[in-house]
């Protein structure tokens, strides 16, 4: 009896073990969904191909977009797929776009039939297909401290690995990385005033396979990966402020998001970022006599270190954001010697990027002033050699974003920056010549749901512009190289001035999580602009032309 009275209460224990997690409710998963619907639609003249002096582009378009975030959550940890829809009103080339609709590869059938940044256009009856782009896709968990992967480490980190917003990894403003990217990052709570960002970066990648075949027939690119390291410091009440070390790897040719394709007469190629210059996938036959690093060899590397702080005071009313970076490194091209002779040339890499922005407000009335310097090239630089032009990690097309709408992106953020601007919002500077700036903006809110804005903003180059050169003429121009003209290209600079542009706006939020934005801008443009072509055999000046652009968008925000 005394034996199956132990036996009895053995077993007990053992199911009352057993059952003592199942006591623990575990959170209920739950999904939630935000994200906007925009409706825009813009019009307007000579920026849209990036050449001001040649003023036949204009258009009158709209389109759609709607962008949701679906949240899959149980207690703490979580899962984020962000999708993105981007369409025309109208059919815009020979198809639709999209597939099956669209048999050929070619968005809309050929090049400039759909807005730059579209999937497609919604023809009759809509049929489109195969338009979904997805912008996030991560999980977020604890990766230390309490109930975490590793809870013998104290303190709370929280890592994300996938598809993920760069948010505020890097910087506060956008000056160095924005957008998205695919990696792990990691963000580490030591106190509430002191924290600890970072991010593994991977930009391209390599298989096995694509790198062991003979150079002329690889198909890699090389690994290209970046590493972000932002502390983040909150040493007294409304001052924030995060240092930046961050450093970037790149295997032959990489993504023109991270290095600038400026064109180089003394690089294989003629620019900074093609396959000849650099090596990597080009589908090309390599070229004889061109270099040592065949189409497919991704031998040339680069190496690129950014340091700096951005930083944040509010003082009452008082507002300031000053940022400052420092960048070098060193990169290979394929290029021609000093002495006549070509193949890999090692040149090095020094430039600042310097960004303030300080704002008042009064009452309803907020004033803001901005100011930015960044280094650049002149003319005659080989560069090959030396790069003096600021390199972010990837800017998205969203630097300056909200300051203008031309030389900037706006209301409409699929226009603006067709000409000085997509170059400028996503590297910075203009081609390799830096660039100088100074903003004014004023907004008067009537009331919380209606407020008016005006914006000026001068804007030059740190070094003169050679207008011996072009534009090529492209649609939807999304970069603006200048291009070699004749022997009279970059020999010297002309002009630092790239114009001034002038802004006016409103916001109505008429209903609840929604909201009607009007935007005018005009671009009155500065020689700096000015272009060079050959005509009958004799070369030719250009004056660059005024562009102007409208645009109206409803938003609804869930």
């Amino acid at each position: 009896m005394r034996r199956l009275l132990v036996l009895a209460s053995f077993a007990f224990l053992v199911l009352v073990t057993l059952a003592s997690p199942a006591l623990a409710q575990a959170p209920a998963p739950k999904v939630t969904i935000s994200g906007l619907f925009d409706q825009v639609t813009s019009a307007g003249r000579n920026f849209y191909d990036g050449n001001f002096a040649r003023d036949g582009d204009h258009e009158w378009y709209a389109r759609t977009r709607f962008r949701p975030d679906f949240e899959f959550a149980v207690g703490r940890t979580k899962a984020v797929l962000g999708i993105e829809l981007d369409l025309m009103y109208g059919q815009g080339g020979s198809n639709d776009g999209g597939f099956p609709g669209n048999s050929s590869g070619q968005v809309c059938g050929f090049v400039g039939g759909c807005k730059f940044g579209t999937g497609g256009g919604l023809d009759l009856n809509t049929d489109v297909a195969g338009l979904f782009e997805i912008k996030w896709i991560y999980t977020e968990f604890d990766l230390t401290g309490k109930d975490s992967l590793l809870p013998f480490i104290p303190v709370p980190t929280v890592a994300r690995a996938g598809g993920q917003p760069f948010a505020t990894l890097a910087n506060y403003k956008i000056t160095y990385a924005t957008g998205d990217f695919a990696g792990v990052s990691t963000i580490t709570t030591f106190t509430p005033e002191v924290k600890l960002n970072l991010a593994y970066v991977m930009l391209e990648d390599q298989l096995a396979g694509g790198n062991r075949a003979l150079a002329a027939v690889r198909t890699n690119r090389g690994k290209d990966y970046a590493v972000i390291v932002s502390p983040e410091v909150t040493p007294l009440k409304g001052l924030d402020l995060k240092p930046l070390f961050s450093w970037f790897h790149a295997d032959g040719t990489t993504s023109t998001a991270a290095r600038r394709n400026a064109t180089n007469m003394r690089t294989v190629g003629g620019s900074m970022n093609s396959g000849l210059a650099t090596g990597g996938q080009t589908n090309n036959a390599p070229v004889a006599g061109l270099g040592t690093t065949a189409a497919g060899d991704a031998t040339d590397h680069e190496d690129r270190y950014t340091v700096g702080i951005d930083s944040r005071l509010r003082i009452g009313p008082f507002g300031l954001d000053p940022t400052l970076y420092y960048q070098w490194g060193s990169y290979d091209t394929q290029a021609i010697r000093t002495n006549g002779s070509v193949g890999r040339v090692q040149g090095d890499a020094a430039a600042w990027l310097f960004d303030v922005i300080g704002s008042y407000q009064l009452g309803p009335l907020l004033l803001e002033l901005r100011a930015i310097y960044s280094t650049g090239n002149k003319a005659r630089d080989n560069l090959s050699l030396s790069k003096r032009y600021f390199e972010p990690l990837d800017e998205d097309g969203s630097y300056y974003n909200g300051w203008a709408a031309i030389i900037a992106t706006g209301v409409d953020y699929f226009n603006g920056g067709g000409g000085p601007g997509v170059g400028m919002a996503t590297n910075v500077g203009y081609d390799r010549f830096g660039r100088a700036q100074l903003g004014f903006r004023a907004t008067y809110s009537v009331t919380q749901a209606l407020a008016f804005y005006g914006i000026v903003s001068p804007t030059w180059t740190a070094e003169k512009v050679d207008t011996d050169t072009t534009i090529v003429l492209a649609p939807q121009q999304t970069y603006t190289n200048r291009a070699t003209v004749d022997d009279q290209s970059w020999v010297k600079g002309d002009s630092r001035y790239i114009g001034t542009e002038m802004d006016l706006g409103l916001t109505w939020r008429f209903a609840p999580n929604t909201a009607f934005d009007l935007q005018g801008a005009y671009l009155k443009v500065g020689h700096a602009l000015d272009t060079a072509e050959v005509l009958n055999g004799v070369h030719t000046r250009r004056t660059a032309n005024d562009g102007y652009l409208m645009a109206a968008r409803v938003r609804l925000a869930f």
